[in-house]
């Protein structure tokens, strides 16, 4: 609009050709502008949005068996790295396995940040084809504990092998990974 006003200003014309040509840019401009937004296109992002927000996560989807969920509670235990008398087997399986509005189990680490985040990459790493995110993980579940009670905070875990590249759990972690594969 206002180059149209600019150019009408600036060029000195006796044709009246001139300024129709300006208008007929300016116009075609503007329609063009407009195409996008069409009915078509609006309903297709609304579509997406619409697909993106139906996908709600309630579960882990770990494709975990009950000897491989045995072992790794068993280590994890025996490195004393869960809380045993607050997280038994049976909660410990509800959790990794369950819909998480069913039951009222909930994980109780003995892990700081940086050891919970390496826990956490090296489940992720031995069942790459569950759906959980690490905000899943710690966030939305509210099943993951620290060894206080309280939730881990997401944003320590997310930076941790920033600060932390090796957490002081790191070996063990390893070793007991490495007995589910």
């Amino acid at each position: 609009m206002h180059l149209m006003v600019y150019s009408l200003n600036s060029i000195q014309t006796d044709k009246p050709v001139v300024p129709a040509i300006i208008l007929i840019v300016f116009l075609l401009g503007f329609y063009l502008s407009i195409i996008p937004w069409t009915e078509k296109f609006k309903r297709s992002v609304q579509n997406q949005k619409l697909i993106s927000s139906l996908k709600k996560i309630n579960n882990f989807n770990l494709n975990i068996g009950e000897h491989q969920l045995k072992i790794l509670y068993q280590e994890l235990i025996r490195y004393e790295l869960l809380n045993s008398q607050r997280t038994n087997f049976r909660d410990f399986k509800n959790v990794l396995n369950e819909d998480w509005d069913t039951h009222n189990s909930k994980i109780q680490l003995n892990m700081d940040g940086p050891s919970t985040r390496e826990f956490y990459d090296h489940l992720s790493g031995v069942f790459p084809n569950s759906t959980m995110t690490m905000k899943d993980f710690f966030i939305r579940s509210e099943l993951i504990l620290r060894f206080d009670g309280k939730k881990y905070n997401y944003n320590t875990i997310k930076c941790a092998p920033v600060r932390t590249p090796v957490s002081k759990y790191s070996e063990i972690l390893v070793s007991i990974f490495r007995k589910l594969k």
